[in-house]
């Protein structure tokens, strides 16, 4: 255990000399680690191998890194008090330039629902922002302030830039052939309304296939009650889903990933409609990341993330399409969305 400064001058040595690394903290916890391999040339593979933190892409065709755990340091962050951020609105504001060509694809994806055996899809949007400062641990440490609750993390990579999210949702976790996963859909601003049948269905659907998804490699699935889950300004539905399982945990993502809450359902009538309609490569945003050998890992879907490279931000928000999708609501909860980096880039 090192002191913050030490902490995150030693984040800066391995960014200056292109030295690969993953920081990140764990929900509800105070210690910040962070891993670099003693080798700089960690490149991409469609399946990386071996233990340490992976970093997968959304597209299963992709390939990403797994960074060894050769060096570990840590430190014990405190939280500061948190702030509101005054000019956030205009910011928002700002982003109407894109409202309309986002509502039309909405509207095309709901015809396609209705049109064919897809029940639900996600459908998701870049935006991007010019950086006033290229300060990226400031940027780290607001983000571990921000979002106590939440998987938080900074990975870098030269040839990737930096990648930073604050995620609400575990995608696996194994020990001992226990495993651990979660439905989280359903999305609404921090208010005391209830929850409408577009979300309840939402959930239900997501629920659903990880139920089938997860009978063949599991015993004695177990589904928690579904409760209301604050991420950020917004809350989720999320239910916990626990089993047993005597398969690896690189078989069990295989199943899981990429989830309905991501990509939607039928998996592969949902990808070809986000591939057709999306006009970015996702790259890392919803695929997956954490710590991950052989036999145990913890890892969560990578929501609420931003790119950072050449001074440019672009930050990744979607949602869940379905019949009883309203394109203006789904516009209005990409934008609460985009507030969870938004906080974190602009003072």
């Amino acid at each position: 255990m090192i002191s913050n400064a030490n902490f995150f001058y030693n984040l800066n040595f391995y960014y200056k000399n292109n030295i690969p690394f993953s920081s990140f903290r764990l929900p509800n916890k105070s210690i910040v680690e962070c891993h670099s391999a003693n080798n700089k040339d960690i490149s991409r593979g469609k399946k990386p191998h071996g233990s340490g933190f992976i970093m997968m892409p959304f597209n299963t065709n992709s390939e990403g890194y797994l960074i060894p755990s050769d060096n570990i340091i840590s430190t014990k962050f405190i939280n500061k008090n948190k702030h509101k951020n005054p000019i956030l609105s205009k910011i928002i504001t700002e982003l109407d330039v894109y409202k309309n060509e986002y509502l039309n694809d909405v509207s095309d994806v709901i015809k396609q629902i209705f049109n064919s055996d897809l029940v639900k899809t996600v459908y998701s949007r870049a935006f991007d922002f010019s950086l006033n400062s290229y300060n990226i641990f400031n940027y780290f440490k607001k983000l571990l302030n921000l979002y106590p609750t939440d998987f938080c993390y900074l990975f870098y990579h030269p040839d990737e830039g930096f990648w930073m999210g604050a995620t609400p949702e575990t995608l696996l976790k194994m020990q001992n052939q226990s495993l651990s996963t979660m439905a989280l859909a359903g999305t609404k601003k921090l208010d005391n309304s209830n929850w409408g049948h577009k979300e309840l269905n939402e959930q239900k659907i997501v629920q659903e296939e990880i139920r089938e998804n997860l009978a063949p490699f599991c015993d004695d699935l177990n589904f928690e009650k579904t409760r209301s889950s604050k991420a950020g300004n917004i809350k989720h539905l999320k239910t916990i889903i626990t089993g047993k399982s005597y398969n690896s945990p690189r078989e069990i993502i295989k199943a899981l990933h990429p989830t309905s809450a991501t990509a939607g359902i039928p998996r592969k009538k949902a990808l070809s409609c986000i591939y057709s309609k999306e006009k970015h490569n996702r790259l890392f945003y919803s695929g997956y990341l954490g710590l991950i050998d052989d036999q145990n890992c913890d890892l969560y879907v990578n929501l609420r993330s931003v790119n950072i490279k050449n001074n440019i931000a672009r930050i990744f928000v979607g949602g869940g399409i379905t019949k009883d999708s309203e394109p203006k609501d789904e516009w209005e909860e990409i934008l609460q969305k985009s507030t969870t980096m938004l906080n974190v880039l602009f003072d």
